[in-house]
């Protein structure tokens, strides 16, 4: 036993004696990297955004699928990827200008954003038939103008979310910037077994019927699940 404590007593002291080989100097001038082997040491200007990056890409983070509306956040390195759902509900939808919205149901939907570093995000959205309580369920065509097969957003004129709406981990900023803007005619076609080659007529035609809910059967599926999307094909 007291060799034991001996040679932990040791390790501790030679662990506090150990001069490190890397340190970081902060001046007012800047900031300098010195780097020691052996008896040599050399000293470098570095760019501390260069540093923070490098250390940011050790980082993994990955909260699994969430109980609340934002249903996963991960982190992989400098890659934020965050999977927000928007449930069914009666939303103002604006049409090429229109002075007034269409008060439409929306089936329920998730997008999905990722983030890396200064790089522009990169979206997908798609409808569901029912909350996600799994990565592998069904995905859907959104059944909405704007939005590509592929689940990519045509932003066009319209203003991106801000750099503190991307820094956060909710999707909030970025569901108003889309449901809220004016649709054009891009992207209308595939969206509907109804009305296949304008999903505006669908629209136009649940507004005038009154419908309370989306009627998911008219949704046309993508063939892909989240799992697919988030690189964890079963």
């Amino acid at each position: 036993m007291n060799g034991q404590s001996d040679w932990h007593g040791r390790a501790l002291t030679t662990a506090l004696t150990e001069q490190p080989s890397l340190t970081l100097s902060f001046y007012s001038f800047g900031v300098m990297l010195r780097k020691t082997e052996g008896e040599l040491t050399q000293e470098f200007p570095v760019d501390p955004a260069q540093i923070a990056l490098a250390l940011a890409a050790k980082v993994t983070f990955d909260t699994g699928l969430l109980g609340g509306n934002t249903l996963l956040v991960r982190q992989d390195g400098v890659k934020k990827t965050i999977v927000e759902y928007r449930p069914p509900q009666k939303t103002g939808i604006f049409l090429d200008d229109a002075e007034t919205a269409l008060r439409v149901p929306l089936p329920g939907m998730v997008m999905i954003r990722v983030t890396a570093s200064e790089k522009t995000p990169q979206y997908g959205v798609f409808a569901v038939k029912r909350r996600p309580e799994s990565l592998d369920i069904p995905l859907f065509q959104a059944p909405i103008p704007n939005v590509f097969g592929s689940g990519a957003i045509c932003w066009g004129t319209v203003q991106r979310v801000t750099d503190a709406a991307l820094r956060s981990s909710s999707l909030a900023e970025d569901w108003a910037m889309l449901i809220g803007s004016s649709f054009g005619n891009h992207a209308c076609s595939g969206k509907s077994r109804s009305h296949p080659q304008d999903i505006r007529a669908k629209l136009v035609a649940l507004e005038a019927q009154k419908t309370k809910r989306y009627p998911v059967s008219d949704l046309i599926p993508v063939k892909k699940t989240l799992a697919h999307l988030l690189g964890e094909a079963t």
